[in-house]
């Protein structure tokens, strides 16, 4: 299972509202979330991108949030 798959709806749907004005980065974003299977597989280059289209909301909050990904994984898969 790809990272896509385990990520929250509203974080897919957030990034999706980059699609047309951010394209390239949209396209680095999604080919990122499907080419790991895991949130510790990220690198700390993909987590910023990543979180820099994120609402507020869904950003990391803590360490604790950038460590684990609690902000953005869907609750089945969170540590």
């Amino acid at each position: 299972m790809k990272l896509i798959d385990k990520l929250k709806p509203e974080v897919v749907e957030a990034l999706d509202e980059a699609k047309i004005k951010y394209s390239s980065s949209h396209r680095s974003i999604f080919a990122t979330l499907n080419s790991v299977s895991e949130y510790r597989d990220l690198t700390i280059d993909q987590l910023n991108l990543i979180t820099a289209y994120l609402p507020q909301d869904l950003k990391p909050y803590s360490e604790i949030g950038w460590m684990y990904g609690d902000n953005i994984l869907d609750k089945k898969y969170r540590l």
